[in-house]
């Protein structure tokens, strides 16, 4: 985005990260600036929000890509608040940044919204995962009719597997019943990243999968009958014994 002359604003948690991919940018001769927020925090988000406002007045693309995942059967948590931190930022994050900045869009502007495969359907061991990121789904949805008569369009994201921090931590805190026995199919950040943004154009497209297995999936929702959908995720997909 930033060779496309946008001027890109990073809010995440940690100042010494937001600031050492600011350089980076900065240094390829972009123009960029980061704010010190916690997406599950409203209150930190608004005074963000205005913040922003004051100083850039509007925005023009406007991505929502927070998101943590923890793989593990429901029963096995064992602190509620565990839960519901999850929620708040896989899910509560996304509603929360599109209530404060969504004032700022104008016509013209754009919302992408991050899910995940598991948006799509349900899997053992990602309960709450699955149940946020589907929640996105349908939320991104709603959105993006409510903003149709300002003409913002809204996109969702639905990538597999990729090469981040985030899927790392997966796989080293899977139970060995979760484990698949061939490799997972993982796409290089850079690569799903610009296959997202190539697809962030014309004004009817909002649902954006990314991978083959991902689109597999969409196609299984939605010609199989029901019973046999099922059947056929139970066998592709690890569950406990």
């Amino acid at each position: 985005l930033g060779k496309e002359n946008y001027k890109i604003l990073i809010l995440a948690r940690n100042p010494e990260k937001i600031g050492n991919s600011v350089q980076k940018l900065i240094d390829q001769n972009m123009e960029a600036e980061g704010f010190a927020c916690d997406v599950s925090d409203s209150a930190q988000l608004q005074q963000v929000s205005d913040t922003i406002k004051s100083k850039y007045n509007t925005i023009d693309f406007l991505i929502l890509n927070a998101g943590v995942v923890t793989p593990k059967l429901l029963s096995e948590y064992t602190d509620i608040q565990d839960i519901k931190n999850d929620i708040d930022i896989d899910l509560m994050g996304h509603i929360y940044s599109t209530y404060y900045f969504t004032p700022l869009l104008v016509s013209g502007s754009k919302i992408l919204m991050i899910s995940s495969g598991f948006g799509l359907v349900g899997s053992a061991g990602y309960s709450i995962y699955c149940a946020a990121k589907a929640g996105v789904v349908n939320f991104a949805e709603s959105i993006r009719r409510e903003l149709l008569c300002k003409n913002i369009q809204v996109y969702v994201a639905c990538p597999g597997d990729m090469d981040t921090p985030q899927f790392e931590y997966e796989i080293s805190h899977q139970a060995d019943w979760m484990k698949q026995s061939s490799p997972r199919k993982v796409m290089p950040v850079k690569k799903a990243a610009a296959k997202i943004l190539n697809q962030c154009k014309g004004k009817y497209k909002f649902l954006i999968l990314i991978g083959s297995e991902i689109k597999l999936l969409n196609a299984v929702n939605k010609m199989l009958p029901r019973k046999i959908r099922e059947w056929l995720v139970d066998t592709m997909l690890p569950r406990p014994k």
